[in-house]
């Protein structure tokens, strides 16, 4: 980046010595002959008179334009005139011109040799010109130790200009020991005679405390009184002076003024630092073009920071065509002058590849040349090469070193480096307050991008207390002055409410500003704008255009979110086996996110074959980013033991782990683990209370299993409308079983008004969602008409869907129609292997049915034993019909030793449960008093509950108690309607007694009085009224 501030003190390069011709002193050399003419004409006539004097003044008349045009040649013939005459003056100047080609084609042999012989004669400004010459190498070897004894021959004899030349040999240590003490004295000498040049040195020893203490007022009076003597070096140090309000008051316009009254002078560091005022608009109004017109003539002139500053405007297009060529010639030429900002600018040339071929390790070495002189962008250039491992192999404490370095010269992009050093503890110990303090202090120089780093230490709380208020006012800042990072991270604060009020539209503008500087992080997240419409107009291809752009330029981020397009068919075809391919890509550089998805796609076989082993590792190293989504994976597959051991505990502490860190889903399994004690003691409550943390930030499972425990009782009172609500959040993300069970709801009125056609439509909803409970349900439906047309058929083919995915309840239900021939053909096989698959996944119906076939031998070998042990199975996981069932066994000894007293209890148990036939067994032993004491009454309850269940049995049993009058009032009109509904569902015995109404025996084997038989009849006659 070019300087913000000219603060360039170089004196003349030694190379450029500027030879002064004081008019002062040639006027005083030739004052008695100035006394004799009042004017040139008669100067004139006095040397075509053949007046020597007259002639040499007139020779300087001409060359000075003093009382005549100037006219160099004329300047010559005239020198010449009075050299012929041996006038010795005159024979100086003269061999000057011949040495210079002033007025005649330069002549070095001639010149010298005319400067030697009046050296020769003690003439002073002879002996100085003759150093001269030593000091440059013009006509003789170059010998810097003679020109400086010969400036010193003259100078101690008085002589201004070897005075002023003496003194510059000890200021830079040319020919002699480096003394500022000495180079001041002999400045002091020579000013003390108002020679400018002079004058302008001691004023740079004031400016600067070489040889003196610095003394800013006496420099400026030095520089004003060699500007007043018409030397330009010192008009443009005087120009500084009011640029920078050093000794004056800061004037940046009469700093122009000096700089174009010096640059016309051909001063080349005038002209530059005007140059510099028309790049910048400082002084001046902003002018490219004249920048770039000021550069040039000051770099033709060979002065390096012109020669830079010229090849930055043709790197970049400023004020003149873009021309990287030139840019590369310019900054060789400044570099070759070892100037070191144009070999910093050379190195980063080399190290990106611009106007040369890319050499990364060219880059570092001039890189350290000029790090080396103390260019602190080099020096910070250099420490980035190895903070990168570019062109060099990383060294972050190498980087440090030259960080610090640049930073001690208050460079504010190092001070920023380094204090990303010291906040990640890079090549250095951690010390995040240090951190802060260095991008404070780079922030405050004015350093967009330690703004921005400022920011990100308030939005997180890195060295300082989190403020996200002052995060974004940072960020903010950085922004407007076109920071890139400082936009992606403002534009992220909108979108995600960040210490300002969330606004998308406002996001994806900062997104769109930083994108368009090619900042991948932003290229990235507005392809995400895009891609789900926030802020902006959906529209998937131009997200997929933007996420391939970032991937393209290596953001892993982009390059996983690409990927998900692929998995999912967002704005591509599907391709799972590309989504393999990019998360594979991003996570090799380390992504956490694609580390995850790629563990995904290989834990559920997506695009790649399954293998629970590589998923788990992938899932350990996202999870090792703290990546929650891993984290809580790991811990599924430690829980089940997915690809490693299982381990509950360790699988409850990843969930734990995951869910303090806030990831919703983490909190459900952790519920889930509480609710039935997998690696915990269980804890219903704790589990709905985690569903409850989960379901609160919107997760579906855990608005579903909140439901749930609402729906049962589990962990919380029962409360079926709490639990409607619950159901509906997660049914309204499509959470499948919520759908389903907000359909039971509404089937059977549980919490909401009963609504068959909605339940009909949720069951549909979630069975083409492909979720096998929810098709079971709709098979329901079909088989029992209800909110549909009854269709068995259809039933079927719904419950052998869900049972071919592993559905328990449809495979049952499949059994069950095999078992009776609903819409199939009967077939106790087939009826015997679906109640074998839902068996095995422990479903209870199951077990008893399987159970029943095991006892009567149906589809089976008979196996009483087998039936037991599967009658307990279902009883022990509550099946009441199982529980009846093992009960019957217990009362007959099947399969186990006879225990009325044990089938007493188990019907109890059952019909506690609502389970009918076990109230009817139950009933029947009151009524017998079997291993209960009888009590007709008790009898009589137990066979009402299992007759409202339309048990055909207990209808008849019933009727009995009516017939008889035992336990209930004698109503033979009750007793016949109890008959005829028993006999309606299939009870021989009840059919039987209608058929013999004159029957003389009731149920309980006694005869029955004759006048019951008269009641009876008209009973039966009434009854068929």
């Amino acid at each position: 980046m070019i300087e913000e501030k000219n603060e360039d003190r170089q004196s003349f390069d030694q190379d450029a010595v500027m030879v002064y011709i004081d008019p002062h002193l040639m006027q005083g050399l030739a004052d008695v002959a100035a006394q004799k003419a009042a004017n040139f004409q008669e100067l004139l006539s006095a040397a075509q008179e053949g007046d020597l004097e007259s002639a040499y003044q007139v020779a300087l008349s001409y060359a000075n334009g003093r009382g005549t045009s100037k006219d160099s040649e004329l300047a010559f013939q005239w020198f010449q005139r009075a050299a012929d005459g041996d006038h010795i003056a005159a024979q100086y100047q003269l061999g000057v011109c011949f040495l210079r080609g002033i007025g005649t084609e330069a002549d070095i042999p001639r010149g010298l040799e005319l400067i030697t012989s009046t050296a020769d004669q003690d003439y002073l400004p002879s002996v100085c010109e003759l150093g001269l010459c030593y000091e440059m190498g013009t006509g003789v070897e170059e010998s810097k130790e003679r020109a400086a004894e010969l400036y010193r021959q003259a100078a101690q004899q008085g002589d201004a200009r070897a005075q002023c030349n003496l003194g510059f040999f000890y200021y830079r240590g040319i020919g002699v020991e480096e003394s500022d003490s000495e180079a001041v004295y002999w400045f002091s000498q020579a000013a003390e005679q108002e020679y400018p040049r002079a004058q302008f040195l001691l004023g740079e020893c004031y400016d600067l405390g070489f040889g003196v203490e610095a003394d800013m007022a006496h420099a400026v009076e030095l520089y004003t009184k060699a500007h007043d003597g018409g030397y330009p070096p010192a008009t443009c140090s005087l120009g500084l002076c009011y640029e920078l309000g050093k000794g004056v008051e800061e004037d940046k316009e009469r700093a122009a003024r000096l700089y174009l009254q010096s640059a016309e002078e051909e001063d080349p560091r005038a002209q530059c630092n005007l140059g510099f005022f028309y790049y910048w608009g400082i002084g001046v109004e902003k002018d490219l073009a004249q920048a770039v017109l000021w550069f040039s003539r000051s770099a033709e002139q060979q002065y390096p920071r012109a020669q830079y500053l010229l090849g930055h405007c043709y790197e970049f297009g400023y004020g003149v065509e873009k021309s990287l060529e030139k840019a590369v010639a310019l900054y060789q030429a400044a570099h070759h002058r070892s100037y070191s900002d144009g070999t910093c600018a050379l190195g980063l040339c080399y190290e990106l590849g611009t106007g040369v071929e890319q050499d990364k390790a060219k880059a570092v070495e001039l890189y350290r040349q000029a790090a080396q002189q103390g260019n602190a962008r080099a020096q910070c250039n250099l420490g980035f090469c190895y903070y990168q491992g570019i062109g060099v192999e990383t060294d972050d404490k190498t980087a440090v070193e030259w960080f610090q370095k640049a930073a001690d010269q208050e460079y504010p992009r190092a001070m920023m480096l380094l204090g990303e050093c010291y906040e990640n503890g890079y090549g250095i110990d951690r010390d995040a307050a240090k951190a802060v303090a260095l991008y404070t202090k780079a922030h405050e120089a004015g350093h967009p991008p330690a703004t921005c780093s400022l920011g990100l230490c308030y939005e997180v709380g890195t060295g300082v207390e989190v403020d996200k208020a002052k995060a974004v006012q940072l960020y903010r800042q950085a922004a407007e002055e076109e920071d890139a990072r400082a936009q992606c991270n403002l534009g992220f604060c909108y979108y995600r409410g960040i210490g300002v009020e969330a606004d998308d539209k406002q996001a994806a503008e900062w997104f769109q500003k930083a994108a368009d500087q090619n900042y991948r992080r932003a290229i990235y997240l507005l392809g995400e704008c895009y891609e789900y419409g926030y802020g902006l107009e959906k529209d998937v291809n131009r997200a997929i255009e933007l996420y391939t752009k970032a991937h393209e330029a290596g953001y892993p981020p982009a390059a996983c979110s690409l990927g998900l397009c692929y998995e999912i068919g967002t704005g591509v075809e599907i391709d799972k086996v590309k989504a393999v391919e990019l998360y594979r890509q991003a996570a090799q550089q380390g992504d956490a996110r694609a580390q995850c998805n790629l563990g995904f796609c290989y834990y559920q076989g997506i695009g790649v074959e399954a293998d629970d082993k590589q998923a788990a590792e992938w899932f350990q190293k996202a999870a090792d980013q703290d990546y929650l989504r891993a984290v809580y994976l790991l811990g599924e597959c430690y829980e089940y033991g997915y690809g490693l051991d299982r381990d509950e505990q360790q699988a409850v502490a990843l969930y734990t782990r995951a869910q303090q860190a806030g990831y919703p889903s983490a909190a459900c399994s952790l519920g889930l683990c509480y609710e039935l004690g997998t690696g915990v003691e269980m804890d219903k409550a704790k589990a709905v209370q985690l569903y409850r943390q989960a379901a609160e930030q919107g997760d579906a499972r855990a608005q579903c299993n909140l439901g749930f425990c609402y729906y049962q009782g589990i962990g919380i009172e029962m409360d079926d409308s709490q639990a409607v609500v619950w159901f509906q959040k997660a049914a309204e993300q499509n959470y499948l079983r919520a759908v389903m069970l907000l359909g039971e709801c509404r089937e059977n009125g549980y919490g909401t008004e009963r609504d068959m056609a909605q339940a009909v439509e949720l069951y549909t909803k979630a069975h083409e969602g492909g979720y096998p409970p929810a098709t079971c349900s709709l098979g329901l439906c079909y088989e029992m008409g209800r909110g549909v047309e009854q269709d068995k058929a259809k039933a079927a083919q719904l419950y052998r869907q869900a049972a071919d995915c592993g559905d328990a309840r449809a495979q049952c239900n499949l059994g069950f129609f095999y078992y009776h021939g609903i819409s199939v053909s009967v077939d106790d096989s087939q009826a015997a292997q679906w109640f074998q698959k839902a068996a095995d996944q422990d479903y209870p119906r199951a077990q008893m049915l399987l159970g029943e076939c095991y006892e009567n031998g149906y589809g089976v070998e008979r196996d009483i034993t087998k039936a037991v042990e599967l009658y307990t199975s279902a009883h022990e996981r509550g099946n009441a019909a199982a529980t009846c069932s093992l009960g019957l066994c217990y009362e007959l000894g099947r399969g186990v030793e006879e225990d009325k007293g044990r089938a007493a209890q188990l019907y109890r148990q059952a019909a506690d449960h609502g389970n009918a036939r076990a109230q009817c067994n139950l009933g029947f032993f009151y009524y017998h008093g079997i291993s209960v004491k009888q009590d007709y009454t008790k009898a009589a309850e137990l066979f009402q509950q299992a007759a409202d269940q339309d048990n055909a049995r207990a209808q008849y049993l019933l009727g009995q108690c009516y017939e008889h009058g035992q336990g209930v009032a004698k109503d033979l009109s009750r007793a016949m309607e109890l008959y005829h509904q028993a006999a309606d569902g299939g009870s021989k015995d009840a059919k039987e007694r209608l058929e013999k109404g004159h029957s003389a025996k009731g149920t309980s084997g006694q005869e029955a009085p004759k006048q019951e038989k008269g009641l009876l009849k008209k009973a039966l006659k009434l009854f068929k009224k």
